[in-house]
This record gives C-alpha cells, sequence and structure tokens, in this order.
C-alpha cells in the first residue's frame, strides 16, 4: 500500500507532532536535520507556522532541493496520512511525545520519530536487555543465549535486538519461549522486513510484541541502515550482552554505541585462540564487563536504575 500524498492548497499544521510526522515523509529531511531543529526548540512550537521558506533555511536544505522539498511537504495529507497509519495498526512516536523512549532520548542522536507495530508499553519497560552476536554462531554463542539470557527471560526481563539471522534471532525466539516480550528494531521501513528467513518471527513479534523503525514503511533498506540502526537497539536499554563476535562482526558496531552512550556492554569468558570471537575479545580490553552469570548483568544493572528496580526479581 503507497503512503498517501495529494496537492494541496494550504498547510493546517495544529501541532509540533504533526510537523514532525510531515517532514520525516520528506526524502531530502534527514534525522540529522530534524534533530538539528529539536536541539534548538524541544518543544518544536517555533517551527509550526513557519513559511516553508524559513522552515527550510533552519532545517539547513541547500537552495537547490527547496523547490523538491515544498513540493513533497505540501503534497502530504495529514487526514490521509493518520487513516493510512490507523488501517495498518502502525504507531508514530515522536520524540516531542511523551510516550517516547526515556533511555532512547538520551542518547547523543535519537530518531525525532519512530514507526512502531506491536505493543508501545514495552519502550517504558526499565528491565530490558539489548542482545547482539553473529548471524553465524556456532555451539558456544548458542549455549551463551541459552545460558545468560534464558533465565532472564524466565524473569520477565524484555530481550531488544534486531531481527538478524543467528544470535539476533535466537534472542528474540528466547523470549517468546519462555514467555517474556521482546522487541525488534529494524533498518528499513516496516513494509520491508530483513531477512525474509525471519518473516514468521517478525509477524509473532509485531502481532504479540514490539517491532520498530525509525523510517517509514515504504523506505527500502539500505546497506548504510543496517549500522545506523544498532545505535537504537542499544540505546533502548541501560546494558547490552554481546553473545558471539568475530573480529569484523557487526555487533561490535552496536556495542561501540553503547559504550558510547554511557551503557554497559557484557561479553561472556571466551576461548583466548577461537577467532569466531576475538571481537569479544576486542570489547573486554575497551572496557567490557566479563559476565559469568544472568545474575552478573542484573547485579551491574541495578545501581544505574535504582530506585525504579524491583529487587525481588
Amino acid at each position: 500500500m503507497a503512503i498517501p500524498f495529494f496537492s494541496k492548497k494550504e498547510v493546517v499544521l495544529i501541532d509540533p507532532r504533526n510537523l514532525l510526522i510531515n517532514l520525516v515523509h520528506c526524502q531530502r529531511v534527514t534525522n540529522n536535520k530534524l534533530m538539528g531543529l529539536y536541539k534548538k526548540d524541544p518543544s518544536f512550537m517555533k517551527y509550526v507556522h513557519l513559511p516553508l521558506q524559513d522552515l527550510a533555511f533552519h532545517l539547513n536544505l541547500p537552495p537547490n532541493v527547496h523547490q523538491e522539498f515544498f513540493r513533497q511537504f505540501l503534497s502530504i495529507s495529514e487526514t490521509d496520512l493518520q487513516h493510512y497509519y490507523r488501517q495498518r495498526n502502525i504507531s508514530i512516536i515522536t520524540v516531542v511525545d511523551p510516550q517516547y523512549p526515556p533511555l532512547l532520548k538520551h542518547i547523543s542522536d535519537p530518531p525525532a520519530v519512530l514507526f512502531c507495530k506491536g505493543n508501545l508499553q514495552l519502550l517504558q519497560n526499565i528491565r530490558s536487555l539489548s542482545v547482539v552476536g553473529t548471524r553465524n554462531p556456532t555451539e558456544y554463542g548458542c549455549n551463551c543465549i541459552d545460558y545468560f539470557i534464558r533465565p532472564l527471560a524466565r524473569k520477565q526481563w524484555t530481550i531488544v535486538s534486531g531481527l538478524a539471522l543467528g544470535i539476533d534471532a535466537m534472542a528474540h525466539w528466547t523470549a517468546i519461549q519462555e514467555n517474556t516480550k521482546t522487541i525488534a528494531v529494524i533498518a528499513g521501513g516496516l513494509d520491508h522486513l530483513y531477512p525474509k528467513k525471519n518473516s514468521r518471527l517478525a509477524d509473532i513479534i509485531s502481532a504479540e510484541h514490539l517491532i520498530l523503525s525509525e523510517y517509514p514503511p515504504n523506505r527500502k533498506p539500505e546497506k548504510w541502515m543496517f549500522p545506523l540502526r544498532n545505535r537504537i537497539i542499544s540505546g533502548l536499554t541501560m546494558g547490552t550482552f554481546v553473545a558471539q563476535a568475530s573480529r569484523k562482526s557487526g555487533s561490535l558496531i552496536t556495542a561501540m554505541h553503547a559504550l558510547e552512550q554511557g551503557r554497559i556492554v557484557f561479553s561472556p569468558l571466551v576461548p583466548l585462540f577461537d577467532e569466531s570471537v576475538f571481537g569479544n575479545i576486542q570489547l573486554l580490553n575497551d572496557g567490557a564487563s566479563l559476565v559469568f552469570s544472568d545474575e552478573d548483568i542484573v547485579r551491574e544493572i541495578r545501581p544505574m536504575l535504582y530506585p525504579f528496580f524491583d529487587d525481588d526479581k
């Protein structure tokens, strides 16, 4: 289903939220440009009634793309857009909304808009952990998910991952099997889930858990989007567990984001000469926390969430 655009003579913007939603559907308006506006005015009120020429100036759009921006912006029907998303059970959360994930808002480059399908309440659960790792886990990596993540799932921790093959999918399935909740963060829009092999998993998550993206549903995933979405995976939680990572694993990007965000990165003890875990060795050298059980993860996260942490779980 195509996102509805049509020509309209007037722009009626009721509130900052609508403005943000309209802008994110304009191709030339990047997240950095939107967050540039947010940093100048977190309420977004000063931009609501600006002439389009002034809005383009504040967005720092080059003059040669102004006409394209004006055309796209003026072609958006707010009413039709809202109807389109309601029909598809897709919720939109903007950075000015009270339900925006509190931990995510405090990273250096949070997404201005989130497109979500599923249970939005999961975004408020502080008892959560990001789990990442290689797409080609060995038996050791698989055992790490069972040993560390399954007990946390049984204690009703929300597991956040990226819907990729391998460790990501195992983490999601573990949460589902243990009747806890899981959040999947994807690179492209909700209409372009990747990889296709995880389509059944994605259907379950969107129906019973939560799947989200920072892009409108019709946006196809591009290679550069995958490392970028990793900042959201780490930003949603106070801790990231790296089950198994080789020297060039994409999960190291998530771990680096977590460290930059002031979050805790956890790694299991790994064999010294096994190339499939060289990434973990590098992380431990860079300051990741060495953990020997799920209780070690809880023990380190608990002080960062005090007094909101319920000690009896």
